[in-house]
């Protein structure tokens, strides 16, 4: 395995924490970019004990700044690894109470952001003939959702859509373009949004998943990592799936 670079857009997020920890393990140099800078900071710290280590603090939402930093990010480091986090949601909101700023605001956190982070990223992997790329959609982008809404689901279907005509675009580059399709994770975020849920309403979610339970932290990052690798070469234009069942 090479030792390479690999840059986490929402670094600090509970999943994409747990992939940085594992690229650690395996050498790579680490760029972790989050808006919240205490918990990237720390993040990077515990990190740089294991590998070098650069913390960037921003908004991948704001793309003007945005793209000023990812595109000093490559010409400084050329990352080879991209994995973009960025998005969720956990309300449950019916389509009659849906307002166009729902819609606006996790196309732009889901869709918007994972596409600059590509333009920017992409042409040097192309130039280098190398290059991991891992965009977050979900269970919900795949069919429907039982735990968001109708904006979200459609903001996660864009970003597998989104993804495969990268892949496609960049097949023969050496440059591979991939989804993962989380279901329900029990990251701190998820598992405080179930448990403001009733006893009975919290039954009723868990039923619906066939295997009984949430995914753990470290069984989504699992993939991911896969995806990372060298031995993803040949996987391009996929969608891993990692929902206990729920969709399959």
């Amino acid at each position: 395995m090479t030792a390479r670079t690999a840059l986490l857009i929402g670094a600090a997020g509970g999943i994409l924490s747990e992939v940085a920890r594992g690229l650690a393990d395996q050498g790579h140099t680490l760029v972790l970019y989050d808006r919240d800078e205490e918990a990237v900071s720390r993040l990077a710290d515990e990190l740089g004990r294991l590998t070098k280590t650069e913390a960037v603090v921003g908004d991948i939402t704001d793309i003007p700044t945005a793209e000023q930093q990812l595109t000093d990010i490559v010409a400084r480091h050329a990352p080879s690894v991209l994995a973009n986090g960025v998005g969720g949601d956990t309300r449950v909101i019916g389509y009659a109470d849906l307002e166009r700023s729902h819609f606006d605001q996790t196309y732009l956190e889901n869709v918007v952001s994972t596409w600059i982070a590509v333009k920017v990223c992409a042409p040097q992997m192309v130039q280098d003939g190398y290059g991991r790329i891992v965009n977050f959609a979900s269970a919900g982008g795949r069919t429907y959702s039982h735990f968001n809404n109708a904006a979200y689901v459609g903001a996660k279907a864009a970003v597998i859509g989104m993804t495969k005509q990268v892949a496609y675009e960049l097949a023969g580059t050496g440059v591979v373009a991939n989804v993962v399709a989380h279901g329900p994770i029990a990251t701190a975020r998820v598992a405080a949004a179930l448990e403001r849920r009733t006893d009975e309403s919290r039954r009723e979610v868990l039923s619906r998943l066939p295997t009984g339970r949430y995914g753990t932290v470290p069984e989504a990052a699992g993939s991911i990592l896969y995806l990372c690798s060298e031995s993803a070469g040949y996987t391009t234009g996929s969608v891993i799936d990692i929902n206990g069942g729920l969709y399959m």
